[in-house]
């Protein structure tokens, strides 16, 4: 039998772009090819797919048929289409949308044709076009859509990839029948990918103002919560810096020095700055700072652009800092945004009009897990045109900030590792990528000691469990996903 899976997707020719572009993604992740046919078109000795409310009736040896929920339907892209809570589970998985076939159980198999009002299609569209940013006019201070307003979030499946586990169920059913289809492996021989990225939001903890605050005020910082023994160890840590004139921030040839010693490799997100306060801390034109992207680009690892405050949904300050910083760098190939602030129906566009090739920016900064619901690199779909965007989507899936911050989460070391250990097991179970970020200011001896010892054991994990650590550019030049 030819490698090919033929899908029936005809029932619902309106919405064909959205459910093409879905069976596209799931497909093309398992490494199946396959054909749009129409029913009549049919060989016996097929494996068929059809999406629909009815199921077809055509002569296929081996049948799975997707029964269709209401999201592409007359509430489509209105409030009233979204999943309807609490969410219905079968076997522990959330079925965020349910199709309205008349079976008797969530699976029914009968010899070799399945049926199913598991929505595989349409709750994975949601998840991957992020259809409730759309809808829900929920935002944060920082006009962030937030991830306790997400379905994810509620349901409690935010550090779960569900629609990897969506896929995985389809899966099963297809080598159910015994067919010989095969999966493509994504990594050779490794299980799975880390994107290793680093903000550059700091390059400097000392300063007049900073050093002065440390002596006068130091025993009433909030981020001293531990016994005597740890404050003085930390005062001894602050004179230690400060007489040897060597700033906590500045700390990139240690960060990749580390990485060498397992073979891995990272991307630094640089800021050209602009006006918000959190911009101040260094200038793109120092010649220091050019001289230290330069050796950065010496070493391997990619130079990309943290795009300011007020640039996620504003052009001509995205488009002059990416200018300025590939005069510096040459071209520039991703970005992540600076507080993650994302606008899911402005951002992309921008960054198709001024050449961005890959984003990095979707993940919650409250929250570690997977907010697009999928644990591999990935084109979105723009709800607004009804295509895909051109610009690749990596999640990001792990930050510093969301475990240190006391408005995140502001938890200790060990819990710490914990949360990360476990988004790293369940990314290496789908052999997916992960994107980890670690900011160098958060990787420094002081205000966030042990972090860098938590960054160490990132590495210890991936390289121990068969995974590679890679940028996001060496990404793209080994998997060839642009």
């Amino acid at each position: 039998m030819e490698s090919k899976v033929i899908i029936v997707i005809y029932a619902d020719t309106i919405f064909a772009n959205q459910i093409k572009y879905t069976f596209d993604l799931i497909l093309s992740t398992l490494g199946i090819e396959y054909e749009i046919l129409n029913a009549n078109e049919i060989n016996a000795d097929a494996l068929v797919i059809s999406y629909g409310h009815k199921k077809p009736d055509i002569k296929a040896n081996y049948h799975i048929h997707i029964y269709q929920s209401e999201l592409f339907g007359d509430n489509y892209m209105k409030l009233e289409s979204m999943p309807k809570l609490p969410l219905k589970r079968w076997n522990d998985l959330p079925i965020i949308y349910e199709g309205k076939g008349d079976i008797r159980d969530w699976v029914v198999r009968n010899g070799n044709i399945i049926e199913t009002n598991i929505d595989i299609i349409a709750s994975s569209f949601f998840m991957l076009s992020r259809y409730e940013e759309y809808l829900v006019d929920e935002r944060d201070q920082y006009d962030r859509f937030p991830a306790s307003a997400s379905i994810a979030y509620k349901e409690g499946f935010l550090t779960r990839p569900i629609v990897n586990e969506y896929i995985e169920l389809l899966w099963e059913w297809i080598d159910s029948f015994n067919l010989g289809f095969q999966r493509k492996k994504l990594w050779g021989d490794k299980d799975f990918v880390a994107c290793l990225t680093h903000d550059v939001d700091s390059v400097k903890r000392w300063n007049l103002k900073s050093i002065f605050k440390e002596i006068i005020y130091f025993n009433k910082s909030p981020i001293i919560k531990d016994n005597t023994l740890n404050v003085l160890k930390r005062k001894g840590r602050i004179v230690k810096s400060i007489l040897s004139c060597k700033d906590p921030h500045w700390n990139f040839k240690e960060i990749i020095e580390l990485e060498k010693q397992y073979g891995f490799s990272s991307s630094f997100y640089f800021l050209i700055g602009g006006k918000h306060k959190s911009e101040k801390n260094y200038r793109i034109s120092d010649a220091k700072i050019q001289r230290l992207i330069d050796n950065i680009k010496k070493t391997g690892c990619e130079v990309g652009l943290h795009g300011s405050f007020y640039s996620y949904n504003d052009i001509e300050i995205l488009r002059k800092e990416k200018n300025i910083l590939e005069k510096l760098v040459g071209k520039i190939f991703g970005i992540r945004q600076h507080f993650l602030r994302f606008d899911i129906r402005k951002t992309y566009l921008l960054y198709e009009r001024i050449g961005i090739e890959y984003d990095t920016t979707l993940g919650y900064a409250q929250h570690e897990g997977f907010r697009t619901g999928f644990c591999l690199p990935f084109y979105p779909y723009n709800l607004d045109e009804e295509r895909c965007f051109t610009t690749l989507e990596i999640p990001l899936n792990i930050m510093d900030g969301t475990f240190s911050d006391l408005k995140y989460k502001g938890v200790t070391h060990l819990e710490t590792w914990n949360y990360i250990k476990s988004v790293l097991m369940t990314v290496k179970r789908h052999s997916g990528c992960i994107v980890i970020l670690f900011h160098n200011s958060h990787l420094d001896s002081i205000e966030h000691y042990g972090y860098m010892q938590l960054y160490k054991k990132c590495l210890d994990w991936i390289k121990l469990n068969n995974g590679i650590g890679l940028s996001v550019k060496h990404l793209r030049d080994h998997y060839n996903l642009f």
